[in-house]
């Protein structure tokens, strides 16, 4: 594992650990779209076919859409979300 790779993934579990969310106050949308694009952000981890900046980059965006979704912004939680596939890995996978 790169060192970029692991500074990614522990970043991830920083950011993990740093925003609990409560499950009754974040939108089901945002629960769901967060569970499939960390899924897929974890895969390339694991894969390591993307360097670490990039990963961190979009473990970040992940947290900036959470904290939108947390303060009821769910359209720009949402939106934040979606263009983690748009910039950070465009190109690189599809979400499922």
């Amino acid at each position: 594992m790169t060192s970029m790779t692991r500074a990614a993934l522990v970043g991830a579990a920083v950011l993990a650990i740093a925003s609990p969310v409560a499950a009754q106050s974040f939108p089901l949308a945002c629960a769901q779209r967060d569970a499939q694009l960390v899924t897929q952000i974890e895969r390339h981890g694991v894969a390591q076919d993307v360097p670490g900046e990039i990963l961190f980059e979009a473990f970040w965006t992940v947290k900036r859409a959470r904290d939108a979704c947390s303060e009821g912004r769910v359209t720009a939680g949402l939106a934040l979300y979606d263009s983690i596939f748009k910039t950070s890995l465009a190109g690189l996978a599809e979400v499922r």
